[in-house]
């Protein structure tokens, strides 16, 4: 009893002191962490509930009592069954804690860093994710990580990857393309990795890849897998800058596959599949390069100018600029394409890169395409991918 009690104590003073290090800032609570000069993005709590909601742009930096601490880490459970929408993360950021953003059912959007080496167990479960590109330099997805994804249905994977654990990616059942990075397939460890999931295209770097992945146990499962190549599509990327807030500009990154962010200095910054980039307003006209990616082979570049008082500008070295965006819908194995498109070249890929359709647009329709496929839709200068 007296060892119990003693023990109790220990606990009580720990969570007492650890409560009295905590701060907030831009709306986000920090707990220090174990090396100097470093914090961790920590739950937010208010009334019970985590208080976390909307667009969450982490700082690589935060400033307390007039200090600078360099932001290393997410906690665990930080984010988890908040109502955040999109979260970046940034390149300070090594670490992320286990169900950091369990259950976030409107979590749409998640830019990663490029400084983490895996994707924790129950990391994503039950989120509302429709894109993920998960950085190289990453080496394992752990258990349950995209569990319950309903809307999941593209997954990057970079070479770097070597192991896949159990429950991984079960139960995302509209999941329909893979794209690996590595010659060699990633080990799946464990139980139901893939549980019920099926009709999934795996695109690979090329030929030899293709026969490693038919040789593997888990890869060469034809009833969850059809295996294809990787080949370049050469498009452009659509693209809509606006002011996000006084600090932010917002990128809108259209709908092709992953984009890769690189900063005035040549550095890759980001490799994203979501929807939005969030470019920051510096105290100088900045240039950004943002390239269409399916981390095996790169599309046209775009640079965008972030101007110090004028917002974004877009500078269109080796594309043209974004045409309307059309309205582009399919229903059963044709695709309808309504809007600003009489007399521009319509051209439909599928995921191996396959050209399947090419020609002058004359009346909006691409009939007879093979069902349960994603395709790239390219409209005049405009791209879109869609589900048939």
């Amino acid at each position: 009893m007296r060892e119990k009690y003693i023990l109790l104590i220990v606990v009580l003073c720990v969570t007492i002191i650890g409560k009295a290090q905590d701060f907030m800032s831009g709306g986000f609570v920090y707990t220090f962490g174990p090396h100097s000069g470093e914090v961790m993005v920590d739950v937010n709590i208010v009334d019970g509930l985590n208080a976390y909601a909307g667009v969450c742009i982490i700082p690589e930096k935060v400033n307390y009592e007039g200090d600078n601490y360099k932001v290393t880490a997410i906690a665990e459970g930080a984010f988890a069954e908040s109502m955040v929408t999109e979260v970046v993360i940034p390149n300070s950021v090594t670490q992320i804690g286990s169900e950091a953003f369990l259950g976030c059912d409107e979590l749409k959007n998640v830019t990663l860093s490029l400084n983490i080496e895996e994707i924790p167990r129950e990391c994503f479960l039950g989120t509302g994710l429709v894109n993920i590109a998960i950085p190289e330099g990453v080496t394992r997805v752990g258990y349950a990580a995209f569990e319950d994804c309903y809307h999941l249905h593209t997954v990057m994977l970079p070479s770097s990857l070597k192991l896949i654990e159990a429950y991984a990616f079960a139960d995302c059942h509209n999941l329909y393309e893979i794209y690996c990075a590595s010659v060699k397939p990633p080990k799946a460890t464990g139980w139901s990795i893939f549980n019920g999931v099926k009709n999934v295209d795996v695109i690979v770097s090329d030929y030899e890849a293709m026969d490693a992945y038919a040789a593997d146990k888990v890869w060469g499962d034809e009833y969850t897998f059809t295996l294809f190549p990787n080949e370049d599509i050469w498009v452009m990327p659509s693209l809509n800058g606006e002011a996000y807030r006084q600090d932010w500009e917002r990128v809108s990154l259209g709908n092709f596959l992953a984009y890769k962010v690189i900063d005035e200095n040549d550095e890759l910054i980001a490799v994203t599949a979501a929807d939005n980039f969030y470019l920051p307003a510096l105290d100088h006209d900045a240039t950004y390069t943002i390239v269409p990616t399916t981390m095996m082979g790169d599309s046209y570049p775009v640079d965008v100018v972030v101007e110090r008082s004028t917002g974004v500008d877009y500078h269109v070295d080796n594309a043209f600029p974004a045409d309307p965006e059309p309205i582009i819908v399919a229903h059963e194995g044709t695709l309808y394409i309504y809007g600003d498109n009489y007399n521009k070249w319509v051209s439909v890929w599928d995921m191996s890169g396959r050209l399947y359709y090419k020609r002058i647009s004359s009346d909006s329709q691409v009939i007879d395409l093979p069902r349960n496929r994603v395709y790239v839709v390219r409209v005049g200068n405009f791209v879109k991918k869609i589900f048939i």
